[in-house]
């Protein structure tokens, strides 16, 4: 029982493809997420609409760290609570269940939960293929 316990385990870890919630990087100072997940590899601008949606993006290897002022509020990956880019779109709600919402060019997901609400984007192409993956603070 515990072994098959501990494979669960190691096979939930490799889906999610993540030790830790992808989230948990939302809402750290420029400090910390250098002390956490080091010096990025590059640093870039993304422009906004509007100027004031300018964001400065930490890029790493496996995300991206949006930064309004000096805290990250967005965070962009390529899998996130068992779903990767590239994945039909119809089996996010059969991963996450109850509280999607499609609509035409993405799929979104709230976490209540915690500090503040957390909304999961998947945004997907014409060919109906999970494309990109934002994780966000919604309350913004």
């Amino acid at each position: 029982m515990v072994l098959g316990f501990a494979v669960v385990l190691l096979i939930g870890g490799a889906v999610w493809g993540q030790s830790e919630d992808p989230a948990d990087g939302i809402g750290l100072s420029v400090a910390e997420v250098i002390a956490r997940f080091g010096p990025p590899q590059s640093v870039h601008a993304v422009r906004g609409l509007e100027e004031w949606q300018d964001d400065v993006v930490f890029a790493y290897s496996d995300r991206e760290l949006y930064f309004y002022r000096d805290r990250v509020w967005q965070v962009s990956v390529r899998n996130a609570y068992g779903i990767r880019v590239g994945e039909r779109r119809g089996v996010i709600p059969l991963v996450l269940g109850d509280g999607t919402a499609e609509f035409d060019t993405h799929t979104l997901f709230t976490f209540a939960e915690g500090s503040w609400p957390v909304t999961v984007r998947f945004n997907t192409d014409r060919n109906g293929l999970v494309s990109t993956i934002y994780i966000y603070r919604s309350d913004f």
